[in-house]
């Protein structure tokens, strides 16, 4: 596998964007956000993104905003789609790769050694009944405990672990019920962010310790009046 060209990359996408009329500031500006959490994770196939994160870096208020600046890029080629619907996950972001040679005709996805020649690409695309997503291979983790020494490693608890095991194991390890995850890492990183959002949250208020008031070890006597 052919690792990104960190340099290249990024002079050809800025290349591009000074020729491109219909690139913003704006677009700008979210691109290399997710261009900077890309380069932190070292290139995946796919990055899992946490859409206020994203803003925050990108200087984006408005998620009307967000999601029209995203969609654009999407649609003018520079970067892959993929929404989630569950609020403990992100979207998956695929970035085209702008680190190859010019005269390659081949498809700038991720990675190079899995690219195809254009004349295929023809017939490939015509099959619009078969998302994208599905051809990503799945890759959940072997077993409970990998899961735990994971969690361990980011500092956080075996039962903050054991409940994004079962989660996952009882969808199948799948986004939205029918998308594999590509990165089990990744969407970890995604559940300890979400988790810590949830906390630092004003609104959010954890159960009361009385919540059960049936149960008492106090004596109280129903005969006294209330």
């Amino acid at each position: 596998m052919r690792p990104v060209n960190y340099i290249s990359h990024l002079n050809r996408v800025l290349r591009k964007f000074s020729d491109d009329d219909k690139i913003s500031s704006s677009h700008r500006s979210l691109y290399l956000a997710f261009f900077e959490l890309w380069n932190q994770q070292h290139f995946p196939k796919t990055l899992m993104v946490n859409s206020k994160k994203v803003m925050s870096l990108a200087k984006i208020r408005s998620r009307t905003t967000y999601h029209k600046l995203l969609q654009e890029l999407k649609m003018w080629g520079y970067l892959q789609y993929h929404p989630s619907n569950n609020p403990e996950i992100g979207s998956l972001i695929e970035m085209f790769r702008f680190d190859t040679l010019p005269d390659q005709k081949m498809n700038r996805t991720y990675p190079v050694s899995e690219q195809v020649p254009v004349q295929k690409l023809v017939s490939l695309n015509k099959e619009k009944s078969k998302p994208l997503i599905n051809s990503f291979k799945q890759t959940g983790p072997e077993n409970e405990q990998v899961v735990i020494e994971y969690f361990q490693s980011e500092k956080r608890s075996p039962l903050e672990a054991k409940k994004f095991y079962n989660f996952y194991e009882a969808i199948g390890w799948k986004l939205n019920g029918k998308n594999p995850i590509t990165d089990w890492q990744a969407c970890a990183r995604n559940w300890i962010i979400k988790a810590d959002e949830i906390k630092k949250d004003p609104k959010f208020r954890p159960p009361s310790r009385n919540w059960d008031n049936l149960h008492t070890s106090r004596y109280k006597d129903y005969r006294e009046p209330l």
